[in-house]
């Protein structure tokens, strides 16, 4: 009997230490590691990441959503390291990997806001920089996981 490919989606915020977390757990398990923010700086200039973000980061989701395709379709295990920070986003993700015959497990890396703070003050680049000025503000966005939903938390603290 074959096994179904497992696509482990990585929920958390700014600074939880999700791509950590998520590298650390591709060589326990074997799966192949997919974060958005590596391939849009492989796929685009600094420049034009940082100025034109939204549209870069949406590009380069939409490609991985295919690679994700052709690696379930390859019996390969992959690690989504995207945030996935609202309810939406998990449900969607989750049907997706289900229409493209996998299975899915969503991961909750988590860690206080002063600890997500404390790191976002490491990080280089203009991004960085608005993430940490408008954090509050951008919190507002992200949603946790709630209890009908199904998710196992990292405490990364």
């Amino acid at each position: 009997m074959k096994n179904i490919p497992t696509v482990y989606l990585i929920c958390g915020f700014l600074g939880a230490g999700k791509t950590t977390y998520s590298k650390k757990l591709a060589q326990e398990i074997g799966a192949i590691h997919l974060n958005p923010d590596e391939v849009c700086m492989q796929r685009y200039k600094t420049e034009e990441y940082e100025t034109n973000w939204e549209f870069c980061f949406t590009q380069t989701i939409n490609h991985l959503w295919q690679e994700i395709s052709t690696l379930i379709k390859q019996n390969k295990d992959v690690i989504f390291d995207v945030g996935f920070w609202t309810k939406t986003s998990r449900k969607e993700a989750i049907n997706k990997i289900k229409q493209m015959g996998g299975n899915s497990i969503v991961y909750y890396i988590y860690a206080p806001d002063t600890v997500l703070k404390q790191r976002l003050t490491t990080r280089r680049g203009k991004i960085a920089e608005q993430n940490l000025l408008h954090f509050d503000n951008i919190k507002k966005s992200f949603e946790e996981p709630t209890q009908d939903e199904i998710f196992i938390t990292i405490k990364n603290y």
